[in-house]
């Protein structure tokens, strides 16, 4: 008997594209919210969905966000039974054409060159960039099959909504992130799996080969502040949505319920958390700890905030001894991720090492779901995430969460290489994939470890 979830009715999914569609516009209506649209004026977010500070319409319900889901799954569903199973897999092993005309797009700044309201023909548009003609309208006309740009009339070009964003200038990094950086290093997932199997070391990487050089990424951005201020501007539109939002870091934990106490944001940037955390708790004091460049921006850029009288900056490498000792929490917000566990467990070792008889370690960070937990948009997105951190930083996948390691260690995010044995058994679920609202998922967990006995709460086998 065939699996019925591997083969559904088409007139249910379409079925289903209708319900949920009503539930969606009924919404939108009810709230006198824009109709989502592809037009290059249409609002920039599915409303409600987008940075709260940007994005005024009011959060999305369960009941909403659930429509929502079930909508693009049913619809992506209907796509790939529509095209049949040899178109819709041979549309998937074309990616790399998009990635490669959107490097050209973004390399040119082609999208800057087009007026946002009205086109432009090709040929001026091509000359405007400095390319050539013939290359700019073919790269132009293919990713216009995707959504970016349309063709007006014969020979010109104007925007739509998703060309619109290579106009924001976060999301514009984001583009040149994946494209010149990411999407040079994929290639060398092959090489790197059989150069460096199991490696755990920081420049033995898909990245490394990709890009020809033996320094770690970080180490590498370093020498070249061009690139590595463009990877912080992916971050902050990676970050700027709601799932990443720091007020769900505020809401999962009882900062409050620490009284006076010290936090120390570990690898915490210009600050931002703990500016947004003090202003929930007015009797914490805070410390953000990062590299020196980074710490001496964000002092003269943070220098005149109000929201930072209560927050300080400190110079520190995390693998190296922790300074502060006796801290209430020792915050790990999306660091871990990023390294092996090797690593990994170099920097919670300092921590464990500083921590008195009531710290406690937070991490809030990415795991991976079993399949199936998620739905399959969010289940996709992890694992892009996955795939990311693989290519990134090591060529094993690092985060890996079982249901065997949930029941027993939750923070062991590689289950198959246990390098940390913990005292601590208290952990919180809290949000969906790469959020921490209070509703399923397995990304934000809780340590509190005490350090009462003379033995010591963290071994690293």
């Amino acid at each position: 008997m065939a699996d019925q979830h591997l083969s559904p009715s088409l007139l249910e999914l379409a079925q289903l594209v209708q319900a949920n569609s009503q539930i969606i516009v009924d919404h939108l209506q009810r709230n006198g919210l824009p109709l989502p649209s592809l037009a290059a004026d249409a609002y920039p977010f599915f409303p409600g969905t987008g940075p709260p500070d940007v994005d005024t319409a009011p959060r999305l319900s369960d009941d909403i966000r659930t429509a929502r889901t079930r909508l693009r799954v049913a619809a992506a569903t209907l796509v790939h039974l529509a095209a049949g199973p040899a178109d819709a897999a041979f549309t998937h092993i074309t990616g790399h054409w998009m990635s490669a005309c959107l490097q050209f797009v973004y390399h040119h700044r082609l999208a800057e060159h087009v007026p946002l309201d009205g086109d432009v023909s090709y040929t001026d548009l091509a000359a405007e960039a400095g390319v050539v003609p013939n290359q700019c309208a073919r790269v132009l006309k293919f990713v216009a099959t995707n959504g970016f740009f349309r063709q007006t009339r014969p020979g010109h070009v104007a925007h739509t909504a998703m060309s619109k964003m290579l106009l924001v200038p976060d999301f514009r990094d984001a583009v040149g992130y994946m494209t010149e950086e990411s999407f040079v290093a994929a290639p060398k997932l092959v090489e790197a799996a059989e150069k460096y199997p199991g490696s755990g070391e920081k420049n033995e990487t898909c990245w490394n080969l990709g890009h020809d050089t033996d320094l770690p990424m970080f180490e590498y951005f370093e020498h070249r502040p061009a690139r590595m201020q463009r990877f912080m501007g992916c971050m902050r539109y990676l970050a700027s949505g709601e799932s990443f939002s720091i007020k769900n870091v505020v809401d999962a934990f009882d900062w409050p319920g620490l009284g006076k106490g010290l936090v120390v944001d570990v690898g915490g940037s210009f600050g931002h958390c703990c500016s947004e955390i003090a202003a929930a708790a007015p009797a914490l004091d805070f410390i953000v700890q990062d590299l020196e460049t980074v710490v001496a921006q964000a002092r003269s850029e943070r220098a005149n905030d109000h929201d930072m009288d209560r927050v300080e900056f400190q110079a520190h490498d995390f693998f190296t001894e922790q300074p502060v000792k006796n801290a209430s929490v020792y915050l790990l917000r999306f660091i871990c991720h990023d390294y092996s566990d090797k690593y990994a467990a170099q920097i919670l070792s300092h921590l464990a090492a500083a921590m008195g008889p009531h710290s406690r370690i937070l991490i809030i960070d990415e795991v991976m779901p079993e399949v199936g937990v998620l739905s399959q948009v969010e289940e996709q997105r992890a694992r892009m995430v996955d795939i990311e951190m693989m290519i990134r930083w090591e060529c094993l996948p690092d985060l890996c969460l079982s249901a065997r390691s949930i029941r027993t260690s939750p923070l062991d995010w590689n289950a198959d290489r246990n390098t940390a044995s913990t005292a601590w058994r208290e952990t919180r679920t809290a949000g969906s994939h790469c959020s921490s609202r209070p509703i399923h998922g397995w990304n934000c967990a809780v340590s509190r470890t005490s350090r009462a006995t003379s033995s010591p709460c963290w071994r690293w086998d």
